[in-house]
């Protein structure tokens, strides 16, 4: 719950940052390889940021550097949430294609947070007392 609230205060803190920023004067981003190069940079910013917190990790993990240095690909970490981005990308746009009813207009059914919880390693287990049911 309080991870869930934590994503949620960093999104609408992220939010108010992004409109409050001029929008000229941002560099557009650099080195988008799985994200939409259509993003602005405040965009990005926003959906990092929203990543971050659904790990419980900051930038630094992925990036190293100073903001300036964000680009860069020295970090294993980046390449990992880059895969982990187009895998969630494949679940939202091709698996779940048709299964259930649609997300809601800008949104995800699945998301980092979907696994992760807060957690930089996603959870696999089932909370205490409670069983995991196999299916063959």
């Amino acid at each position: 719950m309080r991870a869930a609230l934590a994503a949620g205060l960093v999104w609408v803190g992220v939010l108010a940052v992004a409109a409050s920023a001029p929008m000229a004067q941002q560099a557009p981003p650099e080195n988008l390889q799985v994200l939409s190069k259509d993003m602005t940079r405040a965009e990005v910013t926003a959906f990092m940021r929203t990543v971050a917190a659904a790990l419980g990790v900051q930038c630094t993990h992925c990036h190293v550097g100073s903001p300036a240095d964000r680009a860069k690909d020295e970090k294993p970490e980046k390449l990992t949430a880059r895969r982990m981005l187009q895998m969630t990308m494949a679940i939202n746009n091709d698996l779940l294609k048709g299964v259930g009813a649609p997300a809601a207009a800008g949104t995800m059914k699945v998301t980092c947070f979907t696994c992760h919880r807060g957690s930089r390693k996603p959870l696999t287990a089932p909370p205490a007392g409670r069983s995991l049911v196999m299916i063959p």
